[in-house]
């Protein structure tokens, strides 16, 4: 588990590259502790996480099974933190870009907070119902492409490569978390 100063540190670096600064890289700690410290941000983004599905489950209109939907949101979540990293693995190899590899998996971790930062006020105010609803679902859709944009900048920053390289990694990791979701959703 990290320190309160090496998540502090982090956080900070995250929020610089949300600012697209890469000067926010040096903040990581990029070594092979630094690499599995990076994956506490899944504690500090659960509970946030929760309140999605929370908001999915308050939209649906059929019967569900509350206990089952933690259980397989629960488990999605988990393999979601787990598979990027393992897929880009490989990636990183045939990029020959095995050297950034902790790189690339400690900001993609860290960067996950103030994604969520970003996503989910604009969630809960679409959910709400205080715009219209167009002006909503706009809002929700602009929290998402600014988001894949700072995964985009992330990326290419941590990977020290071209945007065409970053964002081929980009469309990989919303496949990746796609398929995850989509498989959770079928099951609940």
């Amino acid at each position: 588990m990290p320190s309160l100063r090496d998540v502090v540190a982090a956080l900070y670096g995250a929020l610089r590259m949300l600012r697209f600064d890469a000067g926010g890289m040096a903040w990581f700690d990029v070594s092979l502790p630094g690499f599995w410290r990076s994956f506490f941000a899944a504690v500090l983004v659960a509970p946030a996480f929760a309140v999605l599905v929370a908001l999915q489950l308050a939209a649906r209109t059929d019967p569900y099974e509350l206990g089952w939907v933690i259980v397989v949101s629960s488990v999605a979540y988990g393999i979601g933190w787990v598979t990027f990293p393992v897929v880009a693995i490989f990636i990183t190899r045939l990029l020959r870009l095995s050297d950034r590899y902790f790189a690339l998996i400690i900001a993609s971790n860290w960067a996950s907070i103030p994604q969520m930062l970003v996503f989910l006020p604009a969630a809960l105010i679409d959910a709400s119902g205080i715009l219209p609803s167009a002006a909503g679902a706009l809002l929700t859709i602009a929290a998402t492409f600014y988001v894949i944009a700072y995964q985009w900048f992330v990326i290419r920053t941590a990977l020290a490569t071209d945007g065409l390289t970053a964002s081929a990694i980009v469309v990989l990791q919303l496949l990746i978390d796609t398929f995850v979701e989509l498989g959770a959703n079928r099951l609940i």
